[in-house]
């Protein structure tokens, strides 16, 4: 029987419940593999100025792009003292181009995110910013994925809006790459990230035997994971079971009598 995080489990034993969790030691925090991602390095504003970038593709006409401060009520960063934004209006369809080359390895999977939003109206213009990765820098469906198609179309301005994805890299290096055109607004990006993705962590099961005992059960290649009990959830008073457990094929294995109120058990990596 799985259940997810935090549920109770019901049937035959109501008075127990299961939840999965990692401790706040074992969080797990990977390097961001974009430099300069919230555009402060350098601590200057610019046009086509956007340091540790290495791939910088203005419109063919009426580019408008850069780093800038924030000089208003919507005009913000979303967090530190820069953003990038994008407000060319090429009238040739071509775009402001933003990107970066990032180092990967083949078969992996990363966590891409960043955030955009809007100063300003954007309705019926037209605006979008269209953001891509693979191993080309010009926008190429072909040879590239489409990440996200941000369609801003509001007579106001836009709050920042986080997107994220889960990616398998496919090549050694590939390119994240930000399309942008705007022509009354600007589209604002910043907080652009790509790291390891965390490993998935292990389902724990329970099952209650015909004699009573609560059979708890999770796999066995996750390794590091003890069994905590606690009579409540939101608490820090989680102890760490003594009990062993039994390695059945694939599976680890411990068995507890159940208990005679009511009690949680989770799964913790110190």
């Amino acid at each position: 029987m799985k259940k997810s995080i935090s549920t109770r489990i019901n049937a035959r034993i109501s008075r127990v419940g299961l939840a999965l969790g990692l401790c706040a030691a074992s969080v797990f925090a990977q390097e961001n593999l974009i430099i300069n991602g919230s555009f402060e390095a350098g601590g200057h504003a610019g046009i086509q100025d956007f340091p540790g970038w290495d791939l910088v593709g203005p419109a063919d006409d009426n580019s408008d792009y850069g780093v800038a401060q924030p000089s208003g009520s919507f005009d913000v960063a979303e967090a530190g003292s820069f953003y990038a934004y994008f407000h060319g209006h090429p009238t040739d369809g071509s775009q402001d181009c933003l990107g970066q080359t990032v180092n990967l390895t083949v078969g992996a999977k990363y966590t891409v995110s960043y955030y955009l939003g809007t100063d300003g109206p954007t309705l019926g213009s037209g605006a979008a910013m269209y953001v891509l990765i693979g191993t080309t820098f010009p926008y190429d469906l072909v040879h590239d994925v489409l990440l996200t198609s941000y369609l801003p179309n509001s007579s106001s301005a836009l709050p920042y809006q986080k997107f994220t994805t889960t990616i398998t890299a496919t090549a050694p290096s590939e390119i994240l790459a930000f399309h942008g055109i705007n022509s009354t607004s600007a589209i604002l990006l910043d907080d652009v990230s790509v790291t390891l993705a965390p490993p998935p962590g292990p389902q724990l099961n329970l099952r209650h035997s015909p004699t009573n005992t609560l059979v708890f059960t999770w796999n066995s290649t996750t390794e590091g994971y003890s069994l905590q009990a606690n009579t409540s959830l939101g608490t820090t008073n989680w102890v760490t079971l003594t009990n062993a457990p039994v390695t059945v094929g694939s599976s680890n294995h411990i068995a507890l009598p159940a208990p005679a109120t009511s009690f949680f058990y989770r799964l913790m990596r110190p």
